[in-house]
């Protein structure tokens, strides 16, 4: 019997001191710095992008129509590879303006020249033989002649966006070249050369 009350008198205490609960001791000082882990393996190089992200502005300088019916034809990049190709052919939006009496001019569209002559004047750009063109046609002329008369412009830009994201803003004024080259990060200092082009 004494046992058995020495056990609960053992036990009973025991629970006691476990239920009992001192103050935290002092954090201790920091350990030293660990030694640098070995550098990760670089990884493998991305295949490089078709056609590349930027938009880029062409310029003919000042020039007249020299097609039929002033008609204009620019070669803008030549020498494509096949999947350049389909690339330049769908993957690029192309937007036209037209200089004349200083003022830039949204194609499609009018243009006024001196002694308040107007054309109208609409393209289309694609694939020729490797070399990626755009077209301008003449649609309508302020004098009604049959035969389009030949119109000479201060300069016509062409602004190339691979980014087909950027071109679907309606944030962006595009009928505007300034408002177009400002939004996309453009300036004139860099201009690519465009060359009249005959079709093969």
């Amino acid at each position: 019997m004494f046992k058995k009350l020495l056990m609960v008198i053992c036990v009973c205490f025991v629970l006691f001191l476990a239920g009992c609960k001192g103050d935290d001791g002092a954090v201790g000082p920091a350990g030293a710095a660990g030694a640098t882990g070995a550098t990760g393996a670089t990884g493998a190089t991305g295949a490089a992008g078709t056609g590349g992200s930027s938009a880029i502005i062409l310029t003919t300088g000042a020039i007249t129509g020299t097609g039929t019916g002033g008609d204009l034809s620019f070669a803008l990049v030549d020498s494509l590879t096949a999947d350049e190709e389909d690339f330049y052919d769908s993957g690029v939006a192309v937007l036209v303006y037209a200089k004349s009496l200083g003022v830039w001019w949204p194609l499609p569209g009018n243009v006024q020249f001196a002694a308040s002559a107007v054309s109208g004047f609409t393209f289309v750009h694609g694939v020729d033989s490797g070399t990626f063109f755009v077209d301008i046609f003449t649609t309508g002329n302020s004098e009604g002649a049959t035969t389009a008369p030949t119109r000479s412009f201060d300069d016509i830009r062409v602004v190339l966006l691979p980014d087909t994201g950027a071109r679907l803003s309606a944030d962006i004024n595009w009928s505007s070249y300034d408002a177009t080259i400002k939004a996309l990060g453009l300036t004139d200092v860099s201009l690519t050369k465009a060359s009249l082009y005959r079709k093969k």
